[in-house]
């Protein structure tokens, strides 16, 4: 506690305690208690109020995974509260689909959740066995078909064995992989992806393309 001078009748200086400056402190421990317990009370209200639970799910148009695998994937339940959701966690599972590149999801109040989603698109087409993957600019795994995609290159020569949705192409040189993503980015900006029609890569510092069906090296 803190003293105050003072003036006394017969004219002294003295030094007292200065309770009402602990009067002060009192009253604002009070205030910052009070305002504590209101704060724990509204978080307590958003987390258990039963008009904070989710009522619907909205999922915006995707062009080829459906908007019912986007929330299955998203393991977000309805009636439960939105603020308890994850939208870490379930923005992480909808981008484990393999044609997910991004998605947004965003609480809407006081009970809907929005999901917005960026999908890969195949840029090229790897031989594999009797089939082709089809992979992103970014070389990503998205599908594998019998057949390969119309209008797209195929990629011969990267040595890939294994198909696993999802992932990177795994060449049988690593830096092919590096150097295929530079050739899409540069295709792509110049909006020459779709007049390529081969690409042959046998080597990092070898790479042959076929161009409207002529060869340039």
């Amino acid at each position: 506690m803190g003293y105050v001078s003072k003036t006394t009748s017969d004219g002294r200086f003295v030094r007292v305690k200065d309770y009402k400056k602990r009067i002060r402190r009192n009253r604002l421990k009070r205030r910052i208690l009070f305002f504590a317990f209101l704060l724990f009370c509204v978080v307590l209200f958003f987390h258990l109020a039963p008009i904070f639970n989710v009522k619907e799910i909205r999922c915006t148009e995707s062009g080829i995974v459906s908007k019912e695998e986007i929330i299955t994937a998203s393991t977000i339940s309805y009636d439960y509260n939105i603020f308890r959701t994850s939208l870490k966690k379930a923005k992480k599972k909808i981008e484990s689909i393999p044609y997910i590149e991004n998605a947004v999801i965003k609480r809407k109040f006081p009970n809907i959740i929005e999901i917005k989603v960026t999908e890969c698109e195949v840029c090229a087409c790897v031989p594999l066995n009797e089939g082709y993957i089809y992979i992103d600019k970014e070389c990503k795994m998205l599908e594998y078909s019998n057949v390969a995609k119309e209008g797209l290159p195929i990629v011969h020569s990267t040595g890939a064995i294994t198909f696993e949705a999802g992932n990177k192409l795994q060449c049988d040189v690593v830096e092919k992989t590096d150097v295929l993503k530079e050739l899409f980015k540069s295709l792509s900006e110049n909006n020459l992806l779709g007049l390529i029609n081969l690409v042959d890569i046998p080597d990092i510092d070898r790479i042959t393309v076929f161009y409207e069906y002529s060869l340039e090296v």
